[in-house]
């Protein structure tokens, strides 16, 4: 056992960008235009993350927060994360998707919820929705964010005040469509004409001591770049320092603990998808987590996760 975990080191708070504040009075500002039966989503972008708010005029302003049931498997929430969001103030879901449909569960959720009665307060339901991007879901910078606005019909409404870009709802390929252009280019980048989907719905290939896995997650879909690298980890501060510190030196290869297995992850847009672009991606994150694995095992125990029979390798 490493010494260091009997008495770990304090975690300081994650910095928070100088943005956040000024972006809170531009959430507070734009919730105030809402009018009866407007929702405002505001999502991270190339994710299934978000905070989403529906006026209801007289019965004031429901806000919700992405839960598990919608999450892709390699973005879930962790154990700490949910009860920073209840701790936050969210309630919790009260059910599946299935069960909280508007007929069965009129009052609850299957997501993370709060009801604010009228008249909403617009500059707590900013500051509740900032503090769960910033610090619990760990997002940098406003500039991280994109958002969606629509009335009951489904006219778009523009909201400039908030600064963000509009999330494009255009022409999106089928899901049929996007998973075959993926495949296709996979077998390229890679050279392996043999590729095909798991029965999870990844395409998995090795990369030196990697297991990597390419999918199709989210709504809107984007495409997610995930490898485990070291299963059987214990939970400690000293940890999450050093996924933090590890995490600051590169935006685009994210790592985090989760269930006891520390894993790297990336995203990129599924529209529109283009061959360079994914082999660039996939390329910066096959050399950056090849070698992290071995680097994080050395200093955390437990034990590297390495590929099975999979396709070898990328082109080079």
């Amino acid at each position: 056992m490493n010494t260091h975990e009997i008495d770990p080191p304090k975690v300081s708070p994650p910095r928070l960008s100088k943005e956040w504040p000024e972006f809170t009075d531009k959430l507070a500002a734009a919730l105030k235009k809402l009018k009866e039966d407007h929702y405002l989503i505001v999502v991270v972008k190339g994710t299934n993350q978000y905070v989403q708010f529906a006026a209801q005029g007289s019965f004031g302003l429901r806000a919700e927060t992405t839960a598990n049931a919608y999450r892709a498997k390699r973005e879930q929430l962790t154990e700490q994360q949910m009860a920073q969001l209840i701790e936050a103030g969210w309630g919790p879901p009260t059910g599946t998707p299935s069960q909280s449909t508007p007929e069965n569960d009129p009052d609850g959720s299957p997501n993370f919820y709060v009801d604010f009665p009228a008249p909403p307060a617009y500059a707590e339901i900013a500051r509740l929705a900032v503090t769960t991007l910033s610090e619990i879901l760990r997002v940098p910078y406003p500039g991280f964010l994109e958002y969606e606005a629509f009335d009951d019909k489904r006219n778009s409404l523009v909201l400039p005040g908030l600064g963000l870009k509009r999330a494009e709802r255009g022409n999106r390929p089928a899901p049929a469509v996007l998973a075959k252009r993926l495949l296709a280019i996979m077998r390229e980048v890679t050279g392996v004409a043999e590729l095909a989907y798991d029965k999870d719905g990844d395409i998995g290939i090795r990369y030196g001591s990697l297991a990597v896995f390419v999918s199709r997650v989210g709504n809107p879909p984007h495409i997610q770049i995930y490898a485990p690298l070291v299963m059987d980890v214990k939970e400690s501060p000293r940890l999450h320092a050093r996924l933090n510190e590890l995490n600051a030196c590169d935006s685009c290869v994210r790592l985090f603990h989760s269930r006891g297995v520390i894993s790297a992850v990336t995203n990129i847009p599924a529209d529109p998808l283009m061959t360079e672009h994914l082999s660039i991606v996939l390329r910066h994150f096959c050399k950056i987590a090849d070698g992290i694995d071995e680097l994080l095992s050395a200093e955390f125990g437990g034990t590297m996760h390495y590929p099975g029979d999979m396709p070898s390798l990328l082109k080079h």
